[in-house]
C-alpha cells in the first residue's frame, strides 16, 4: 500500500456524507470529494434540480481541475449491494435455518432490496441490520480514501473509532429516551418551538409516557398539563 501523499482530517459528518455517495446509484447524480475543501460535491440533472447555474459552475470547476482536487466518489454496485445483504443474513448466529433460509429467498430476483426491507421490519430486525450496514459502509468510506492516498492506516483506525463512538452515543440516547417513564426527573435541553412551556435546564417529572410516540405528558411552565416529545429532554442521573 502506496504511503499517502497528504491527508484529510476525518469527522463522521464527512464519513457520512462519503458513505451516502457510496450508497448513491442513480444514473442522475454524481458525488464528488473536494480535497481542498474536505467536503463532498453532490451533482445531479439539473432539470431534476432546476440548479442550472449552480451545476454548471461546479461543473466547470472540475472539468478545469488540473492538480486533483476534486476526486469521484465512485457508487456501489448492485451486485455488492445484494452481497452486502448477504453477509448480513449469514452473520445472524441467533437464528434457525428457517429463517435464515426464509431471509436468503427474500434478495432473489427483481425487488430483493425492498422484500428483505420489509422482512427486517416484520422480524424486528432492522436496528440490526442498519448497524450492520453502516458499520460495513463507514470500513469501505475509509478503504476508499486509504486507496486514493487521502489518509493513512492510523486514521482509518480513528475512522472506525469515530463510528463507534457515535454508535454508543446512539445507544445510550435510545436507553436514556426508552427510560424517561411514569414518576421519573428531566431536564430540559432543548425548547425550539416551545419557548412559552418550556425551560432549558429545568427539571420536570414525567406524568405518563406514550411510547409508540415517544413523548412524555409534563406539567409545563404555564401550569397546564401537555404531550410533549421525549428529545427535548434527558433523564436526571443518567
Amino acid at each position: 500500500m502506496p504511503n499517502p501523499k497528504e491527508t484529510i482530517s476525518l469527522s463522521n459528518y464527512l464519513l457520512s456524507e462519503i458513505e451516502a455517495a457510496i450508497n448513491d446509484n442513480s444514473y442522475e447524480s454524481e458525488w464528488y470529494l473536494d480535497t481542498e475543501e474536505e467536503e463532498t460535491i453532490f451533482l445531479c440533472d439539473p432539470a431534476i434540480t432546476g440548479m442550472y447555474e449552480e451545476n454548471e459552475r461546479l461543473q466547470q470547476k472540475i472539468e478545469e481541475d488540473e492538480v486533483g482536487r476534486f476526486i469521484l466518489i465512485p457508487s456501489r454496485p448492485s451486485r455488492e449491494a445484494w452481497r452486502q445483504m448477504e453477509r448480513f443474513i449469514h452473520s445472524l448466529d441467533d437464528v434457525d435455518d428457517n429463517t435464515r433460509d426464509l431471509l436468503l429467498n427474500t434478495i432473489q430476483g427483481k425487488g430483493a432490496f425492498r422484500r428483505f426491507k420489509d422482512a427486517m421490519y416484520d422480524i424486528g430486525m432492522q436496528d440490526r441490520w442498519f448497524e450492520f450496514k453502516n458499520r460495513e459502509d463507514r470500513k469501505e468510506a475509509l478503504h476508499w480514501l486509504r486507496s486514493e492516498e487521502l489518509i493513512t492506516d492510523k486514521q482509518v483506525e480513528k475512522g472506525m473509532q469515530l463510528y463507534e463512538e457515535r454508535l454508543h452515543q446512539k445507544q445510550r440516547r435510545e436507553m436514556e429516551i426508552a427510560n424517561m417513564n411514569q414518576g421519573k426527573l428531566v431536564k430540559c435541553r432543548n425548547n425550539s418551538g416551545h419557548t412559552q412551556q418550556l425551560t432549558v435546564g429545568k427539571k420536570y417529572e414525567v406524568l405518563d409516557e406514550q411510547k409508540e410516540h415517544l413523548n412524555i405528558r409534563i406539567k409545563d411552565d404555564r401550569g397546564k398539563i401537555c404531550w410533549l416529545p421525549k428529545s427535548h429532554f434527558k433523564l436526571v442521573n443518567f
